[in-house]
């Protein structure tokens, strides 16, 4: 039900975004896609049988969502819109990947730091803070307060914080409506709190589908019927 809430919420925000721009609403539900999803991550890390396998399924359908991505995009005339969610999230799992084969501290922060660093150099979507959350619901797995603390956390230093900077001491930080919605994202901690860990319907191939073949039919319907 989480993922499905993910999907639904997601799907939203991308009809927001290229469909319905002028509707806050759409946008507004679509903050909700993101740590769910970020959440989900980190569950599979934890109750994947094979987790370097769950890596590569998430980066092979990375790489295949990017052709409907880019397309999407160009209609709009964004020629480089950087790297999809996917990519987010397959990063996100490999610093996971490389955090569990340590238990030293420092080691562990600098593959958090370094994973933060790639994703800005990658640019990929939600960039650090993208991989950043999926870890903090990672190391916080099993203590649901703390990761919603975390979590908030970076919500802030993200997103709240260079709104305050830029209004005391000028335009240093490029602010977007969407960096502004994002206080609205925390609400899908409520989800995440409620996660009975019991599996539901068998549903992972739709999962996988759902990514690239939403973005696609946007693509056509953007180009055919708007």
């Amino acid at each position: 039900m989480i993922k499905m809430i993910a999907l639904s919420s997601m799907a939203f925000d991308h009809l927001g975004v290229f469909l319905f721009p002028g509707d806050i609403f759409f946008r507004i539900v679509g903050r909700l896609s993101f740590p769910l999803f970020a959440w989900a991550i980190a569950n599979g890390a934890h109750f994947s049988k094979n987790i370097n396998k769950y890596l590569m399924r998430i980066l092979g359908l990375a790489f295949i969502s990017q052709i409907p991505y880019l397309l999407l995009f160009k209609t709009y005339g964004v020629d480089k819109p950087g790297l999809n969610i996917l990519f987010t999230l397959a990063l996100g799992l490999f610093g996971i990947i490389l955090i569990k084969k340590s238990d030293k501290l420092l080691i562990r922060i600098m593959i958090i730091l370094l994973s933060a660093l790639f994703a800005i150099l990658m640019h990929v979507d939600y960039g650090a803070f993208g991989v950043l959350a999926i870890i903090v619901f990672y190391l916080f797995y099993d203590k649901p307060l703390k990761s919603s603390i975390f979590y908030t956390l970076l919500i802030v230093f993200f997103y709240l914080l260079p709104i305050v900077v830029n209004k005391y001491f000028g335009s240093i930080f490029k602010i977007s409506e969407v960096n502004i919605l994002e206080i609205y994202s925390p609400i899908s901690l409520v989800f995440i709190a409620s996660y009975s860990k019991k599996l539901g319907y068998d549903l992972k191939y739709l999962f996988y589908a759902f990514y690239p073949l939403h973005l696609f039919l946007i693509y056509l319907t953007a180009v055919y019927l708007f």
